[in-house]
């Protein structure tokens, strides 16, 4: 299996738009049609506070003061699911910018 390179933006959309891309930042749906799970690498920059979940989890990730959030998985971790939090979407509505990057195993066929 090769590794991959992906980035994620997301972007507040125009006015009066249907904000289509957030709800799938939202229920994690923008990674899965992407084909790019397992991930094994993940980073996030965004606004503080912003709260994610990684693997169906209840319990919310924050992004601290720096504004990034970096993770490496190890020892066969990997990220299965990756959903941000409805809150947290609706703060990038002022004009603010979201970066997701991933390495992902590329599946093989």
């Amino acid at each position: 299996m090769a590794r991959k390179i992906k980035q994620f933006k997301y972007y507040p959309p125009v006015k009066n738009e249907e904000d289509e891309i957030s709800k799938k930042f939202i229920n994690g749906t923008i990674f899965a049609e992407e084909g790019v799970f397992p991930i094994l690498q993940l980073g996030i920059q965004g606004l503080p506070g912003t709260k994610f979940y990684l693997n169906g989890s209840i319990y919310p990730i924050c992004i601290g003061l720096s504004g990034i959030y970096d993770l490496e998985v190890k020892n066969g971790v990997i990220i299965s699911k990756l959903e941000f939090s409805a809150d947290s979407m609706a703060k990038y509505k002022n004009g603010s910018v979201l970066i997701v990057d991933i390495i992902y195993e590329e599946k093989e066929g």
